[in-house]
């Protein structure tokens, strides 16, 4: 996707990917699950309980983890779009349903997006060491790390990481329309400030 950054004399084009999603919800059940069941009957499973108290339970497609605790709470990550996220959820009541007969209502769950992450460019150098002084929550190391850290609180509340070749990460967002308007505002204000270098 590309999205139109524009300054008064020029146009400005990004475009993102999104990497990952991460969604937590609940399977609304009664009675605690017993996970080392769970890890026995299924497949392409890890359960640790002196490590973490979580299971690990792996879906190649689409390709992602759902960590399961016993009181039924779920965190998916490794999701790329927002579709997979039905469609992994029936998987997993269907897995759990066939292999542990647990019956479960997938019309009683109900997902929430925690986080996404996404990677955009800007196809465009900029002066990180000039960003540092100018804008305000940001932390910048270059010894220790070559990004900087930005933190803006308005007009989007979100994280961005910002490397000097117009690559940027950016997480802290829960909502996909959020995504485009907080990379439009951060590619306004980097203009704005002039951080953009001039080849």
């Amino acid at each position: 996707m590309v999205l139109n950054v524009k300054p008064e004399d020029e146009n400005r084009s990004l475009t993102y990917t999104i990497q990952n999603i991460v969604v937590k919800t609940s399977l609304n059940i009664e009675e605690d699950l017993v996970l080392k069941n769970i890890n026995v009957k299924t497949n392409n499973t890890e359960y640790n309980p002196e490590r973490f108290p979580g299971l690990f339970m792996r879906f190649k497609n689409p390709k992602c983890v759902v960590i399961i605790f016993r009181n039924g709470k779920l965190i998916l990550t490794g999701l790329k779009s927002f579709n997979q996220i039905k469609s992994v959820i029936e998987l997993l009541v269907l897995k759990l349903n066939e292999s542990c007969k647990i019956h479960i209502d997938t019309n009683s769950i109900h997902p929430e997006v925690v986080n996404i992450v996404i990677t955009a460019d800007f196809f465009k150098q900029i002066n990180l060491d000039l960003a540092a002084i100018k804008l305000e929550n940001t932390i910048y190391e270059p010894e220790v790390f070559p990004g900087l850290v930005f933190k803006p609180s308005k007009p989007i509340k979100s994280v961005f990481l910002i490397f000097s070749t117009g690559k940027i990460v950016c997480t802290g967002i829960r909502e996909k329309s959020i995504i485009e308007p907080a990379l439009v505002n951060l590619g306004r204000l980097l203009n704005d400030e002039k951080l953009f270098m001039t080849s």
